[in-house]
């Protein structure tokens, strides 16, 4: 897997209700494709700012040979298809909007809910996003007012109103977006779309690796799986980045099937009950043979809790579960030399002499309501950083907000996203044959 620095989600709650936008060609459900793109920092913890270093750490050690994969390429079925592409530490998927369409690569976040892309020169990123949507080449492109829903959905800290009508300042911890709200037709794995409301950003900044915005899968009122009115969708994250595309689906066509299924609860924050996070309840974590007795409930202001999220690259757990992880891989790993993990932004790191994957650790489980586990594989919590395959890291690291189920700790998982049915499903995939 290569990787590059990573994009994290905006912490912000978003509000208000949207009508759901029905489709020109009204399917069931339908398909999209993702393609795995590099994200910068976003806002759970400070920790989550050296991401760039640590998947530069990985990236070199795949570089080198420490790191192997496997896999073929996706093909899916469905009334629409759409992929998902697998690059450095974050995933693309590609939409088009406007008439006659433009098709770019966008961010697939299920951590927020703003849907944008670029529609001028972005004077403050790393690399120049293309192409640019030009709102006048469009023929159903328009300008939202303030008083329109989807502007109002905006959490009032990010929005002003001015002649031109809704303005937007999304500030993430690393990079922004800044533009104005617009509506235009969208399309996605063959259908249409019209009036979806998305950000057109003016200015940005913030590593996107050359993707030309974000696609806003969250749970709150302005993300597109609310606009398009869909009750579920699915993904399945390929580990291999060289594997090729693997499925996002919508609709009737987003299930999990099979004797491997696990379920847990979609829950909601106490207070910010309109949010894009999707929160489940991790009840505990098995390192080794030892249950740990820890818990990420939510405090009484409702900070805490754990969210699953495709637009964060690593894990993240409150430092107080974090520690007990810490420890219980420390005791059980007695036989091994650890090594300072700064070089590599990592907490937790091992010499590992010349063959990281032969290295014994402890196996990792996360136990859910519902009586949900998740048995991790082994590299989606420890693989090799440098290029030599010579020091390990646990992929897991601490944080003061909240919890966070990266897109590492997802891959090759089948993942479902019922909000009809109130659940987070998964199960282990072979994506390629979904």
């Amino acid at each position: 897997m290569a990787c590059r620095p990573a994009l994290l989600t905006l912490a912000a709650a978003v509000i208000g209700l949207l009508p759901a936008v029905t489709s020109a060609t009204s399917p069931l459900g339908f398909r999209a494709t993702i393609t795995r793109a590099r994200q910068y920092p976003g806002n759970y913890s400070a920790a989550a700012r050296r991401d760039g270093r640590r998947l530069a750490s990985l990236s070199n050690a795949a570089a080198g040979g420490a790191r192997t994969s496997t896999g073929t390429s996706s093909r899916g079925r469905g009334l629409l298809q759409a992929l998902v592409e697998n690059g450095a530490g974050a995933y693309h998927m590609t939409l088009s909007i406007g008439t006659p369409p433009l098709a770019f690569p966008a961010i697939l976040d299920t951590g927020s809910d703003l849907t944008w892309t670029q529609c001028a020169p972005c004077t403050a990123c790393f690399a120049q996003p293309t192409p640019l949507y030009d709102p006048a080449a469009s023929s159903t492109s328009s300008r939202l007012p303030c008083a329109s829903p989807p502007c109002q959905a905006l959490p009032s800290a990010f929005r002003a109103c001015n002649a031109t009508g809704c303005a937007y300042d999304y500030r993430y911890t690393v990079g922004f977006t800044a533009g104005y709200l617009a509506a235009d037709t969208l399309a996605l794995g063959g259908a249409s779309f019209p009036g979806v409301a998305f950000g057109c950003s003016a200015a940005s900044g913030g590593d996107m690796d050359s993707a030309s915005g974000i696609v806003g899968l969250g749970r709150g009122a302005l993300s597109l799986v609310s606009q398009l009115g869909v009750g579920r969708f699915s993904y399945c994250l390929r580990s291999d980045a060289d594997a090729g595309a693997s499925p996002i689906l919508f609709g009737s066509l987003a299930n999990v099937t099979g004797g491997r299924v696990q379920s847990t609860p979609l829950i909601q924050s106490p207070v910010a009950r309109r949010g894009p996070y999707y929160y489940v309840n991790l009840t505990g974590v098995t390192v080794g043979a030892t249950d740990l007795p820890v818990t990420f409930g939510f405090t009484a202001t409702g900070a805490g809790g754990v969210i699953v999220d495709s637009g964060t690259t690593f894990t993240y757990l409150a430092e107080a579960g974090y520690a007990m992880v810490r420890q219980a891989f420390l005791s059980q790993a007695s036989g091994l030399e650890t090594v300072s993990g700064a070089p590599y932004d990592f907490d937790l790191c091992f010499a590992a002499g010349a063959a990281a994957a032969a290295v014994p650790v402890p196996r990792l489980v996360l136990r859910f309501a519902g009586g949900a586990a998740y048995a991790v594989p082994r590299r989606s919590y420890f693989d090799a950083v440098d290029e030599r395959g010579s020091v390990a890291c646990l992929l897991v690291l601490p944080t003061r907000g909240v919890s966070v189920i990266g897109n590492v700790m997802q891959m090759d998982l089948h993942v479902l996203y019922d909000l009809d049915g109130g659940t987070f499903s998964f199960a282990p995939a072979d994506c390629a044959s979904l």
